[in-house]
């Protein structure tokens, strides 16, 4: 069985067609074709058929797209265990950063890499919907996430789940706004003025909404800008209040909008690294990553004492 063959079928499984798998791996769609028949015709069983224009796996296909990532996983574990013999270190890294994950780790976690000789990060933008996160694990060594559902929202998708923050929403408003009086704030307080949100799918409209079903009233959403320093803009300017992450949020306090904590309503995002199991398992991503993880509590500490 080779295993060049069981990549691909791990690919198609993973990027849904034959054009992307051949895009990723730098062949042709006919080769992609050719490669799966003829695992096809060594397993003597249907791993792939025609859906629409497309293909599908079948449940066999499934099957061995699974076992092809754990064939992956224990040959990357393998060359991780060398790694600490020889000099075989992964030199070059790409992740993926939304942009307040981007803020808060990015500038510390560079100044982490460097101390590694020969090692160089590459950061991209990325800030898809919650549904988006998991896919872009397939074009980049680590991929920083987001949600207000926690890290099992991404765990059910196969991969390496590395939790980083547990990260409260505050309500933002301007700092002359009566609700400043209040030291905490209710769903009630806050569902009858306007609201700088998020577009629907990003994860901060799901507090909103939570928001609503605690006071049962619809708030206005005034504006819908998937940017936290346009929404703090918005707010500064007097235009109305917004949900805004406390660590990012409180570096720019002083610009014209105070943070209050909500009550009644699970407010807060979960941050997470997402890998591919094969990836993660390397032993330069794994040094990455609880570089990663010491960037984060770094975060978490400065934010402490500078409430203390």
């Amino acid at each position: 069985m080779d295993f060049k063959r069981l990549r691909i079928l791990r690919e198609l499984a993973d990027r849904g067609t034959v054009g992307a798998t051949a895009e990723a791996m730098n062949v042709t769609p006919s080769a992609v074709s050719q490669q799966l028949k003829t695992l096809q015709d060594e397993l003597g069983v249907v791993l792939v058929e025609k859906s629409g224009r497309g293909v599908r796996l079948t449940e066999a296909g499934l099957a061995m797209a699974g076992a092809a990532a754990e064939v992956s996983t224990a040959m990357a574990r393998a060359e991780a265990t060398i790694d600490t013999y020889r000099q075989g270190w992964q030199t070059h890294i790409k992740a993926a950063f939304f942009p307040s994950a981007a803020e808060m780790f990015l500038p510390g976690l560079l100044h982490r890499v460097k101390a590694i000789d020969g090692l160089s990060l590459e950061a991209h933008f990325e800030d898809p919907e919650v549904a988006g996160f998991a896919g872009l694990a397939a074009d980049y060594d680590f991929v920083l996430a987001h949600s207000v559902d926690g890290p099992d929202v991404f765990a059910r998708r196969g991969l390496v789940v590395v939790p980083l923050l547990n990260e409260p929403l505050d309500v933002a408003m301007p700092s002359n706004h009566v609700l400043t009086a209040k030291s905490r704030l209710t769903a009630q307080d806050v569902v009858g003025f306007p609201w700088m949100g998020v577009p629907d799918g990003f994860p901060f409209d799901t507090v909103l909404r939570q928001i609503e079903s605690q006071a049962g009233a619809t708030a206005v959403r005034a504006q819908m800008f998937p940017d936290l320093r346009v929404l703090e803009a918005l707010v500064s300017s007097g235009h109305g209040l917004s949900l805004l992450p406390r660590y990012t949020a409180q570096a720019n306090l002083g610009r014209g909008f105070v943070l209050r904590p909500l009550e009644g309503v699970t407010a807060r995002r979960s941050v997470v690294a997402l890998a591919r199991p094969d990836v993660a398992a390397r032993t330069t991503i794994q040094q990455v990553l609880l570089m990663l993880k010491q960037e984060a509590q770094a975060v978490e500490e400065g934010v402490k004492l500078r409430d203390e």
